[in-house]
């Protein structure tokens, strides 16, 4: 598999944007910066400016190129080869997360104290564009709802990312809408995406596939 800079620009696009805004931003800022914040956004922990900058863009540049190699690795690589356009689009999209953490965080250096509500409706937002594509994404060890049930099977495999697409959906619109509202993140969290995860990372996976080994279809 070659690399492409038109496909992976929008990525790249970002790592700059990060090492712009660094620079830009770090003889404005104090020399010791939060680094960690309790649930109400007040800072509990701070660090030098130059360390956690380099921690967070380091964490950016290395998710890329480990998110990027990964599906090459996979054992079905050969299967999901066509749709490694899909799997990258999950990368850029966390990417793209990351870069609106290091905004806020910047943000909180200045104001010292991060806006929770923000980053509750980020992750709405990270949500719903994961769940549209979730149902788009090939079997593989590296990406989407990996149980040991949806491994095992395509049919498990499509439909709970189907269903997954639609509940994550619906989690980010709530995680989003509650943040909105000021409600305790931890609390908007655990509404929202505790039932998502229980539903379409246990429950109708394992139940679709234990229908399926009775009908002997479970390999299918």
């Amino acid at each position: 598999m070659r690399w492409h800079i038109r496909r992976d620009a929008f990525a790249l696009s970002i790592i700059v944007a990060m090492c712009v805004l660094s620079l830009v931003f770090y003889p404005r800022l104090p020399e010791s910066i939060p680094s960690h914040f309790a649930a109400d956004g007040t800072p509990d922990t701070f660090s030098p400016k130059l360390e956690l900058m380099l921690i967070l863009i380091g964490t950016v540049i290395g998710f890329y190129m480990l998110l990027t190699v990964l599906p090459l690795l996979d054992p079905l690589w050969k299967k999901i080869s066509t749709r490694y356009h899909i799997l990258l689009l999950f990368r850029d999209f966390l990417l793209a997360f990351l870069l609106f953490l290091y905004c806020l965080s910047i943000v909180a250096a200045f104001e010292g104290n991060l806006r929770v509500h923000l980053l509750g409706v980020g992750f709405g937002l990270l949500f719903i564009v994961f769940g549209n594509y979730l149902p788009k994404l090939p079997r593989n060890w590296f990406f989407g709802i990996r149980v040991p049930w949806t491994l095992s099977s395509d049919t498990v495999w499509r439909k709970t990312h189907v269903l997954g697409g639609w509940m994550f959906v619906l989690a980010g619109l709530c995680l989003a809408a509650l943040s909105l509202l000021k409600v305790n993140l931890l609390i908007a969290f655990l509404a929202t995406l505790g039932p998502t995860v229980l539903v379409t990372g246990f429950l109708y996976p394992f139940l679709l596939f234990r229908r399926l080994q009775k009908e002997g279809d479970a390999s299918g």
